[in-house]
């Protein structure tokens, strides 16, 4: 079973309790999260320039949230609930979520491929230490040589393993739910 479908199954099983608790909504085999809000001031960071609209953290994160709990078969669907949207506010709204979501999806690619990086280094760099410490155990050279590279070794080869099995797996599944958060598709109700 590889990496992708023990994520899936992780998922699916966060989704069944999440469903039951706070009764997710599905349509079309599509997984719905709710959003109310005022309007588009009312989401704005305090800290936007006049001429730009930056978004708070906290709408993100919501919608982070929610999503985290359903699995990758389900497309999202972010159902905003307002009234006194215009339809450029729609427009920019819709914008700033994927683009949001998109930079971020780049951003964790990139944090993985750095890790993959850093992982093939540290096994090539143990390899080599591994091998250079039998040629220390046979052929004696300088005292304390031999001490010396088995701590190096063994420090490329924890490193090594540290990465892969804790970091690797925890940046992946937040790298595929950006993927996801990417795709969202962004629909407005009236309330």
């Amino acid at each position: 079973m590889n990496k992708s479908e023990k994520i899936k199954r992780y998922q699916k099983q966060k989704f069944e309790n999440y469903k039951k608790i706070n009764g997710l909504r599905i349509r079309d085999n599509e997984a719905y999260i709710d959003l109310k809000i005022k309007d588009l001031e009312s989401l704005k960071n305090e800290f936007s320039p006049n001429k730009k609209t930056i978004l708070r953290e906290e709408f993100y994160d919501y919608i982070e949230r929610h999503a985290s709990y359903i699995p990758l078969d389900y497309p999202l669907v972010l159902e905003i609930h307002c009234n006194s949207l215009n339809s450029e506010e729609k427009i920019l709204l819709r914008r700033l979520i994927k683009s949001h979501f998109s930079l971020e999806m780049v951003s964790k690619e990139m944090e993985l491929n750095a890790i993959k990086r850093k992982t093939r280094f540290f096994l090539i760099s143990g390899i080599i230490s591994f091998i250079a410490l039998y040629f220390c155990y046979n052929y004696n050279f300088i005292p304390y040589v031999d001490e010396i590279v088995s701590f190096i070794a063994s420090f490329n080869i924890w490193e090594y393993a540290e990465l892969l099995i804790f970091e690797q797996d925890e940046l992946n599944e937040e790298y595929i739910l950006k993927k996801h958060l990417s795709k969202i598709r962004v629909v407005y109700n009236k309330t």
